[in-house]
């Protein structure tokens, strides 16, 4: 990887956390707003969504490979020395931190309202399982994380201007 690119590394770290925390706070939100929704489009009550964030390990399963093969490789040259491109070059991309999905999840309760429209055959109505007291920290957890991802951009944006100085 050149040099420019490595430098910028962190902007693209940052930015991969503030879109899960982005995609977090939406997903908190929509739940909060869908607290009371019996059916939706596809006739079914609201499911809940979550941001699910996958596993760094097995993410970075593909790095750990490829060292275990630069490491076995046999060197025809000096062995202090390596005959081929840095391990940052070799590499596809940095590992910018774990991928984001949006995950549903149908949890329902159920109220007696024989008079509302959606009530089954014994009077009750499917709701789904929103906590709401749940979403709020989920969304001022989310919130507080991407402002922390925020200040990382803003601290490297200071570090780089500051290096350009010199």
């Amino acid at each position: 990887m050149p040099l420019p690119t490595r430098i910028f590394s962190f902007f693209r770290t940052a930015a991969r956390g503030l879109e899960a925390q982005r995609m977090a706070m939406s997903a908190a939100t929509e739940n909060i707003a869908n607290a009371a929704t019996t059916r939706t489009d596809e006739g079914t009550p609201y499911a809940i969504k979550r941001a699910v964030h996958t596993n760094p390990e097995v993410r970075n399963r593909r790095f750990y490979e490829l060292l275990s093969r630069l490491r076995t490789a046999p060197r025809t040259q000096d062995p202090r020395h390596s005959s081929s491109p840095s391990l940052l070059t070799r590499l596809p991309e940095a590992e910018l931190g774990p991928e984001t999905t949006i995950a549903e999840t149908l949890r329902l309760r159920y109220e007696y309202d024989p008079t509302h429209p959606h009530a089954d055959a014994n009077g009750y109505v499917a709701y789904p399982d929103v906590n709401v007291v749940e979403e709020m920290a989920h969304l001022i957890s989310a919130n507080r994380i991407y402002e922390a991802n925020l200040s990382t951009i803003q601290a490297a944006k200071e570090i780089v201007k500051r290096t350009l100085e010199i």
